[in-house]
């Protein structure tokens, strides 16, 4: 007979540390594959399509032209936000330089830019509730299908969000329009030069 006590017993998840993660990367775990730590679990992100590959490198080159002090851009590289979650924006604006992060990933970022076409879901819910939630005051989902930026700003708790926080503003600039960082609002930066060419669309 099943008693109660032991209908109540479930199995536990292992939720990794980013330090185990990083040891799993060295050992081979993840050849091959594209993944992140978010929370202490590895996600596999979707392959990129040449859109997205194109924005990508257009919206990092973009940057890299606006912060050429004090600044860097880096893509597609760990964020190590907590103790759990090492996400791996394709675009991250990090305060300093490259070589201040030689033996340590950067702990935060003045600008994350995610490009969305099959993510824009999970990069509109789970991203930006795990960015609001660790501090990440401008976060830009580039929307690839809808040739759009949307811009969600000013984190504030959520109970109805995934990890608890989400972002109080909110709103969308479109092609032809342009957009200002928050850590350099003297800056202009068109949307229509982040997307790819219309023939990539």
């Amino acid at each position: 007979m099943v008693t109660a006590q032991a209908k109540l017993i479930e199995p536990k998840s292992h939720l990794w540390t980013v330090g185990e993660y990083d040891q799993l990367a060295e050992l081979g775990f993840f050849d091959g594959k594209r993944v992140e730590l978010i929370e202490g679990e590895v996600i596999e992100m979707s392959e990129m399509g040449r859109p997205h590959v194109i924005a990508l490198n257009r919206t990092a080159d973009l940057l890299e032209s606006v912060f050429k002090q004090d600044w860097f851009v880096q893509t597609q590289s760990p964020v190590q936000l907590s103790k759990r979650s090492a996400p791996e924006p394709d675009i991250a604006v990090i305060q300093g330089a490259m070589e201040d992060y030689l033996a340590d990933h950067p702990t935060t970022a003045g600008l994350i830019v995610e490009i969305s076409d099959k993510t824009l879901l999970y990069d509109r819910t789970v991203k930006a509730s795990l960015y609001a939630k660790e501090g990440i005051q401008d976060y830009w989902v580039l929307n690839v299908k809808k040739h759009q930026l949307e811009i969600f700003r000013r984190p504030i708790p959520d109970s109805d969000a995934r990890h608890g926080f989400s972002y109080a503003d909110q709103h969308i600039v479109i092609e032809g329009e342009r957009v200002s960082p928050l850590i350099k609002p003297e800056a202009e930066i068109a949307v229509t030069e982040m997307l790819p060419p219309p023939n990539y669309r």
